[in-house]
């Protein structure tokens, strides 16, 4: 939910039937974020549960790292919906050496039947960043998709339904590019979907963004 309002567009039982599910499957089991009312819950660092996994890695990830308060359609969110980006490393179980590191991309908005789904981006397709003004890192998404909530709220007042909407993608860059990143004084973001585009200038990147990359690069990767 954002604080502004948007045009009507088509109806859910419309936009299901064109298709814009997708099953995306993520390589590393991704813990649920634990959005509030009021925002992103507090930032932490979680091991993915890979206790039935014959994978010869194991994964770390941040939790609840939302880029900025900012909505893609322009409003300013109110509760705990948003892009976040999620920093995650992948060790070897062997010797635990580095295997990978990137970021794990949510878009937790919703869909409706009056108002359509303003902030939804679409499949996760492409992510930039812009380093202390400089310097410039990109990455493609892998294995994005979008998913519906379990549920349909039903508001016989207005008589619409609504469901939640989360769209995923994994992003992997080089461990001098994460530390980079890890450590800018300002940074300006622009995340491309299949349905539409949206940036973050470095006025708009929420306070505690940095801070939680530089915290896990700290505790995780360096």
């Amino acid at each position: 939910m954002t604080l502004r309002n948007h045009r009507h567009m088509r109806s859910l039982g419309k936009l299901i039937g064109v298709g814009i599910l997708f099953a995306g499957s993520m390589a590393p089991a991704a813990p649920a974020s634990a959005q509030g009312l009021f925002g992103p819950g507090k930032f932490k660092i979680e091991q993915t549960d890979d206790r039935f996994s014959d994978a010869p890695t194991i994964t770390f990830m941040g939790l609840n790292n939302r880029i900025s308060k900012k909505s893609p359609a322009g409003g300013i969110y109110i509760n705990g919906q948003g892009l976040y980006l999620e920093p995650l490393v992948m060790r070897n179980r062997a010797d635990g050496k580095i295997a990978r590191v990137g970021f794990f991309f949510h878009n937790e908005t919703e869909i409706d039947t009056t108002y359509g789904s303003p902030n939804s981006i679409g499949v996760p397709q492409s992510i930039v960043f812009i380093i202390d003004g400089s310097k410039r890192v990109s990455a493609s998404f892998v294995q994005g998709g979008s998913a519906f909530g379990d549920g349909i709220q039903y508001n016989s007042m207005s008589r619409s339904a609504s469901s939640s909407l989360r769209e995923t993608g994994l992003a992997y860059v080089s461990v001098e590019d994460m530390e980079a990143i890890a450590h800018a004084k300002s940074i300006a973001i622009k995340v491309e979907g299949s349905r539409r585009e949206t940036t973050f200038d470095e006025k708009d990147i929420a306070k505690t963004f940095l801070t939680n990359l530089a915290a896990f690069y700290a505790d995780k990767v360096a």
